[in-house]
């Protein structure tokens, strides 16, 4: 876990982060390219002295991944895409500062244009932020993992769509994935308590008519059917009364 002071750098990340993602919606439109993204991610970076998180980890190429309708997760900005009129884009972003290594990481679904060109789009953003704040409900000190989990499940399946399985949430701290790790489902009452100041990925993802994914050996990771997936994603901080979004 971080201490107070590295708490307050993930803090000050997060301003930055929402300027990204505040910059991002503001430009994200019809025959706007998936480059032009990743470069705006980079220059609001270097203006605050602040590194691109998912740049080579892992070995990614990119500054920020960038999913298109059927793809849920690690899509390639350099792919140089030129979004389209109702495209359901999920864009996921993380930030390292340069003294200490603390990272913040957030995610966003939107429409290209209207969300009511695309109701079906529309209507998994809305269960999605529903699965997202569900689950922020539930955290709280000796609440457990699969409490949180449970929670995204009834929301989504609720909602009509289907859980993804296959991906989680995380902790997050000195490094973008730290555990322990938050499935998308669960059994209320089990698995690791959580900890006051303990620091969460938040992440729900979801499907709209399958929960299967399919990984082709490149980054990015398709829904099977070719249905579209959405993401949200917050980061938490455990208190010792309610959890606190910092971004």
């Amino acid at each position: 876990m971080l201490t107070k002071k590295e708490v307050q750098i993930m803090k000050s990340n997060a301003k930055i982060h929402k300027q990204v993602f505040d910059a991002i919606k503001e430009i994200a439109a019809e025959w706007i390219t998936t480059n032009e993204i990743n470069d705006l991610c980079w220059k609001i970076a270097k203006k605050h002295n602040v590194l691109c998180g998912f740049k080579w980890t892992y070995g990614f190429p990119d500054n920020i991944c960038i999913s298109i309708n059927d793809e849920i997760a690690h899509g390639t900005a350099s792919r140089n895409i030129t979004f389209k009129n109702w495209d359901f884009v999920n864009f996921d972003f993380w930030i390292k500062d340069k003294w200490v290594w603390v990272n913040t990481d957030a995610g966003f679904s939107m429409v290209i244009w209207w969300d009511s060109y695309n109701p079906t789009a529309a209507k998994m953003i809305e269960v999605n932020k529903k699965a997202l704040y569900a689950w922020i409900a539930q955290c709280k000190p000796g609440n457990r993992i699969w409490d949180i989990g449970a929670a995204i499940q009834r929301e989504i399946e609720v909602g009509g769509f289907k859980v993804v399985r296959d991906l989680t949430g995380h902790a997050v701290g000195k490094k973008m994935h730290e555990k322990p790790y938050i499935p998308n489902y669960g059994t209320p009452g089990t698995w690791e308590k959580l900890k006051v100041w303990m620091t969460l990925a938040i992440e729900p993802l979801l499907w709209e008519t399958s929960g299967d994914i399919v990984d082709e050996g490149g980054w990015e990771i398709y829904i099977k059917d070719g249905s579209l997936g959405s993401q949200f994603e917050h980061n938490i901080l455990i208190t010792h009364w309610e959890p606190e979004i910092i971004i």
